[in-house]
């Protein structure tokens, strides 16, 4: 007797509940969860859906549906509800959870269409090259936003990461992809009775799935232990982290505020005082520590008595702080405002400084991978009519672009020198723009943030598990400092020392190992990319040749 097949309202709810559940387990597999294996089953439900459906709009309006729940766990964050202190930043969210989705629209539209042409099997390829194309393509331009590559949701599962030092992020989204649909693939075939559960086929593909899941766990344990053995020159770093209010730092132009500026900054004075009895060789401040333009003229005191306090320790501070330069109306860019009763232009950079002993300060790191909206409007050049109606409540939604990749040396106390880099917050989820720092000669990284504009919400904990994906894939010992938390120290590995709690008042020190050896990652960069875009476009090239052969095989019959 053939299945009975469901009434119509069922068939709705059943699939409005595979396209849930698949955003729920894509969700659930991202930090701060420790659920991350979710993800090597969370595209089942949704391939059911990709392999029934018989329209673009059915594919559309269920993939819209996956995203959407997915969206909602990850960045729900993003508008800062749990705040509830800028409606700005709050509308931006939303258009995170709500417009954001639909990019990845097409790309799933794509691979339906390879689908239609070639058969289930060449379009479940296609959807996971599509995919992770799209991943890449959306970590370029002004737009980019990879926060959620699929492979970031590995961040807490230290053996499988190992293996990114030579794939990329981008070849663990391939990675998890494979492993979806080997796995939907032998359900599929039992589910329809071609294959039983004793079959040679089953048996191939289960061992298959066997080597997919558990083979990068071998070889992340082998790859662990063997990095674990340190040697070399050390680095002693110390950390400060204040836990200001950053909604009350960038507060309005009161007199208060100017009186908040400067007792933050004498804050960081003392705490430094307090950390120089350990002797560290470097000491580092979060993101705007310094929170005002202290290079500028008129506040040549406050820079005087940040350097007499650098020469009397003989201890160098890496801070980030807004830095301010000056343009005629010719030159100046699109972001850059106009200074009353003149006619020059002023543009502010989110940067960071290196201050050492008897020495000038800089150079200096503009930031140049900017959050979209929130920090510049993307293409600003284009859209200059956004730039005054979209800031923030707290004036800093229209930073200057950076276009450096500095790195900067740093006396070790007669053992010698280093060198590392410093990352300004956002720029640390580019694993590309991270490597080019490496490839620069920095041995070990440092990225300064500040992530309490929030609450205690996931985007701290997912920004934090990021730096165990730098490290692993330039094989570089890397240092956070933030301004609420989370600060912490990441080895080679990936595996996490001296993390900080959120919203909380606190400083260390810890030792570091410089390393300088170039890992594959870092020589070839997103090779696997660029095969999934190449794979992409031959996968799509054929699809179309396939219509075109039907085409003129039915014109020819006719």
């Amino acid at each position: 007797m053939p299945p009975r097949e469901l009434p119509l309202q069922e068939r709705t709810l059943f699939r409005l509940c595979l396209a849930v559940m698949s955003g729920l387990l894509l969700g659930f597999s991202f930090p701060p969860s420790p659920f991350y294996s979710l993800a090597y089953v969370a595209f089942i439900p949704l391939f059911y859906l990709f392999a029934h459906f018989g329209s673009y709009n059915q594919i559309a309006k269920y993939s819209y549906l996956f995203l959407l729940v997915f969206h909602l766990l990850t960045v729900y964050w993003t508008g800062g509800f749990a705040v509830g202190k800028d409606i700005w930043m709050m509308t931006a969210g939303a258009a995170v959870i709500f417009i954001h989705p639909m990019l990845f629209l097409p790309f799933i539209l794509v691979s339906y269409l390879v689908r239609k042409r070639l058969g289930l099997v060449p379009g479940l390829i296609a959807f996971a090259l599509f995919w992770t194309s799209f991943e890449y393509l959306h970590s370029l331009g002004e737009y980019s936003f990879p926060w959620l590559t699929i492979g970031n949701s590995q961040a807490y599962d230290l053996n499988r990461i190992q293996i990114i030092e030579y794939s990329s992020i981008y070849g663990l989204t391939l990675l998890i992809f494979a492993f979806n649909i080997l796995a939907f693939f032998v359900l599929w075939k039992m589910a329809i009775n071609n294959w039983k559960l004793r079959s040679l086929s089953v048996s191939v593909v289960l061992i298959l799935l066997v080597v997919l899941y558990f083979g990068p766990v071998l070889y992340g344990k082998w790859i662990i232990k063997k990095e674990s053995i340190e040697s070399g020159k050390t680095v002693c770093v110390g950390v400060i982290q204040p836990n200001f209010d950053p909604w009350d730092k960038w507060g309005g132009g009161s007199r208060e505020k100017w009186d908040s500026y400067f007792d933050q900054f004498n804050t960081y004075i003392e705490e430094t005082k307090s950390l120089a009895r350990y002797k560290p060789d470097i000491i580092l401040w979060p993101e705007t520590a310094i929170p005002f333009h202290i290079l500028s003229p008129r506040y040549l005191p406050y820079l005087s008595t940040l350097q007499l306090l650098v020469d009397t320790l003989q201890l160098p501070i890496f801070t980030g702080l807004p830095t301010i330069e000056y343009f005629d109306s010719l030159n100046a860019p699109a972001t850059a405002q106009r200074i009353s009763g003149t006619k020059i232009f002023a543009e502010s950079y989110n940067s960071a400084i290196f201050i050492q002993p008897k020495c000038m300060p800089g150079p200096i790191h503009k930031k140049s991978i900017l959050v979209p909206f929130a920090e510049r409007i993307p293409y600003a050049e284009t859209f200059r009519f956004l730039i005054e109606p979209l800031k923030w409540n707290v004036g800093i939604s229209s930073w200057g672009k950076g276009e450096d990749t500095l790195t900067y040396t740093l006396p070790l106390n007669n053992r010698g020198i280093s060198k590392f880099s410093g990352m300004i917050c956002y720029e640390s989820v580019y694993p590309n723009y991270v490597r080019e720092f490496v490839k620069r000669g920095a041995e070990f990284l440092v990225v300064i943030t500040n992530d309490s504009w929030w609450g205690n919400t996931s985007g701290a904990y997912q920004h934090a598990s990021f730096a165990s994906l730098r490290a692993v894939e330039t094989r570089r010992w890397v240092v956070q400092c933030a301004n609420g938390g989370i600060s912490m120290i990441v080895d080679p590995t990936g595996t996490t020392h001296l993390a900080t709690s959120l919203y909380s008042k606190t400083r260390f020190v810890g030792d570091i190992y410089l390393k300088s050896e170039m890992t594959f990652y870092v020589k070839y960069g997103d090779f696997v990319a660029h095969l999934c875009l190449a794979a992409s476009v031959m996968i799509l090239i054929a699809a179309v040749v396939q219509k075109k052969k039907e085409k003129r095989i039915s014109n020819e019959l006719d």
